[in-house]
């Protein structure tokens, strides 16, 4: 029992650590010699946990997706309001993007990289099946009325172009227009009640 517990202590450690690598230097740009320093255990140790760098990929997307996704799917399949489930997907996505925050860039550096590779990883841990729940959600809504009918990719880039952003932009805004006395996360949060402004602005019928 302990030696399970010391296993899955360690591959937690290695996917966390692999993880911020990924997300800070892109794929191409990180290797296994790279994880396996920055863990602090040798090379065979780690091929024991993950033998390839896709492997190990693969494992770090899943890791992110587990992190937020059930949350989202809960809010999706509750009998309340629209938008007020807009409001707690919203939230959702900051609290994973301010854990993450090197995540924005890391997917628009991979689209560019390796487009196919990366949908078959998220793909693999299962975004497919959250992505075709929320066309069905905003197909439904659009036919019931309660939103304004659009095609579903201008909704997706005003949504996601609104939310990821100000991470993209961070260090411009805080060098050239932020105060010395206002942190980071203040701007986020207040930026997230502008984006729920902005949705209901275009979707209200």
């Amino acid at each position: 029992m302990e030696k399970t517990s010391h296993n899955e202590n360690t591959e937690a450690h290695i996917i966390e650590t692999a993880k911020r690598l990924f997300l800070k230097n892109g794929y191409k740009n990180t290797n296994m010699c790279d994880i396996a320093l920055e863990t602090g255990i040798n090379r065979t140790k780690l091929h024991y946990y993950f033998n390839t760098k896709e492997k190990m990929f693969k494992a770090v997307f899943s890791e992110i997706i587990e992190s937020f996704l059930p949350e989202i799917q809960d809010i999706l399949h509750k009998n309340e309001d629209f938008f007020l489930k807009i409001d707690k997907i919203i939230e959702q996505y900051i609290k994973l993007l301010l854990k993450n925050p090197y995540l924005p860039l890391f997917i628009i550096g991979e689209i560019n990289r390796d487009i196919k590779h990366l949908l078959d990883a998220a793909y693999s841990v299962g975004l497919q099946e959250y992505l075709d729940e929320i066309k069905q959600t905003l197909t439904e809504e659009m036919k019931k009325g309660n939103i304004k009918t659009l095609p579903l990719h201008i909704i997706f880039m005003s949504f996601i172009s609104q939310l990821i952003f100000p991470f993209l932009a961070k260090n411009i805004v805080n060098e050239i227009l932020v105060c010395e006395d206002v942190q980071s996360q203040d701007i986020i949060q207040e930026w997230k009640s502008y984006l729920s402004i902005h949705v209901r602005t275009i979707l209200t019928p």
